[in-house]
């Protein structure tokens, strides 16, 4: 059969504003690996709505000149709307078509999902064997009643099927089918590489903590899996032959769970010699690990501060200590690599004081770089039901659910003041002479002046009214 997958159409500036000239570009390693498990039974083609300059008219062109049998549309929050307008369109093409959601809002949401007129069928959770099974039994005529993982329609009743089993051995998938995109167009952040070209992979699936506004252990249940390091490094031997890679980015949810994996990982890394960085949590910090991390070339590790005051930490249930994240940036600087972090303001209990704690925390750990996001409760996550509790929603429109609008509002805040901490954090942290300083003494090629010039342009258009 015909396989169209497709990732709906957003661009930069929806999903991160006034910043959106310095946002990351990456290739859907979801829908890459779900290609690559189909591919070898059926015709498999990909739309990446997330970097083509494309509308969902443009995939209904797609979907009339190749006449896929299955049209499969992946859905995250803010895309959520352009996936369903794609499976209406696809139906209004041709009602023969079999339209299948899947992605981490079906997931958290497939009972809502699966209410939509013209979607036929709903994935729940990881997709790679779900997928191959129910292609099976589309292609056969046969009863989907035996997929593991869906919800589906028939004579106009909802049916769903038990829970799928995770995939306990990730070294069977096959590599991301990377060739079926067109890798020259993809780029990451630009302050979070330093040489290109930079690739993403994934060394393992899910993460054991249970933050409340994050939904990896909805998606997982809890689980983690990995690849073994000999494993992935065979897919960074391949990207270099392949694509000349210079720079790996581990885009794992939360790198270095495993002491051992990670000392393995960067034995086997080392003498490839090619940079790449990780995100971890502060409270994984080993100064052993860093050592070898750095020594492998690791250059950089982001982590996922969130708060600078330890009431709101707890309250969303990050498991660590402003104490951790001090150590952790402390012991990063030391082995070499730079720090960076990760910040979200609006957060259950914060009000001005704590947000002013939050971007403090930021300057005194001297982080290399520092993110700051508006809090946005994802259906799947803890806080998604409890949120009402903290706060009050601006709006339902799933289209803002993308971590840099002001979609949930602190009680005792306001929006404007949201906004204005937002504005204020961007500003202390990047303007002061300290920072700027220390962004010129590290510039060593004409790619660096590139990088540091688009991020300054961002910064410049973010306060520009």
């Amino acid at each position: 059969m015909k396989i169209l997958l497709v990732f709906p159409p957003i661009l930069g500036e929806e999903r991160y504003g006034k910043l959106a000239e310095a946002g990351s570009y990456l290739p859907p390693l979801g829908l890459l690996y779900l290609a690559s498990a189909i591919r070898d039974r059926h015709d498999v083609k990909i739309i990446d709505g997330g970097v083509l300059d494309i509308t969902v008219e443009d995939v209904g062109k797609e979907i009339e000149v190749w006449k896929p049998d299955v049209v499969g549309v992946t859905a995250f929050t803010p895309t959520l709307y352009r996936a369903i307008a794609i499976c209406n369109l696809a139906k209004k093409i041709n009602p023969g078509i079999i339209t299948v959601m899947g992605g981490p809002h079906p997931t958290a949401l497939p009972e809502e999902s699966i209410k939509e007129e013209n979607v036929d069928i709903v994935v729940v959770g990881e997709g790679e064997k779900t997928l191959r099974e129910l292609l099976d039994r589309i292609e056969t005529d046969q009863e989907l009643s035996s997929v593991k993982g869906i919800y589906y329609k028939k004579n106009g009743t909802v049916f769903s099927t038990p829970p799928q089993e995770r995939i306990l051995n990730l070294d069977q998938l096959p590599l991301p089918a990377r060739d079926l995109v067109d890798m020259s167009i993809y780029r990451p952040s630009v302050m979070h590489y330093k040489n290109i070209p930079a690739f993403s992979i994934m060394c393992g699936r899910g993460c054991p903590h249970r933050c409340t506004f994050c939904s990896c252990a909805k998606v997982f249940r809890g689980r983690v899996t990995m690849r073994s390091p000999e494993n992935v490094i065979s897919e960074i031997k391949f990207l270099i032959e392949k694509y000349g890679a210079k720079e790996i980015m581990v885009w794992d949810d939360t790198f270095g769970l495993i002491k051992n994996w990670t000392m393995r990982f960067c034995e086997l890394i080392k003498p490839l010699k090619i940079a790449w960085s990780a995100w971890m949590r502060v409270d994984l910090a080993d100064k052993e690990v860093l050592q070898k991390m750095s020594e492998s070339g690791c250059w950089h590790i982001s982590y996922g501060v969130e708060s600078g005051n330890q009431k709101v930490l707890d309250t969303i249930k990050k498991g660590f200590t402003i104490e951790d994240v001090k150590n952790a940036f402390k012991w990063t600087h030391e082995a070499g690599m730079e720090a960076r972090g990760t910040f979200i303001l609006g957060l259950p209990n914060d009000t001005w004081e704590t947000m002013m704690d939050t971007i403090n925390i930021a300057i005194e750990i001297k982080a290399d770089y520092a993110q700051f996001q508006l809090l946005t409760p994802y259906p799947g996550t803890e806080l998604w039901d409890t949120i009402e509790e903290y706060g009050e929603f601006t709006t339902r429109d799933f289209s803002k659910y993308t971590i840099w609008f002001p979609v949930f509002v602190p009680r005792g805040l306001t929006r404007e003041k949201l906004e204005e901490a937002h504005r204020l954090a961007y500003r202390r942290f990047y303007f002061r002479p300290q920072y700027i300083w220390q962004r010129l003494s590290r510039i060593r090629t004409w790619l660096d002046i590139k990088r540091n010039l688009i991020g300054l342009n961002s910064l410049f258009k973010y306060f520009k009214k």
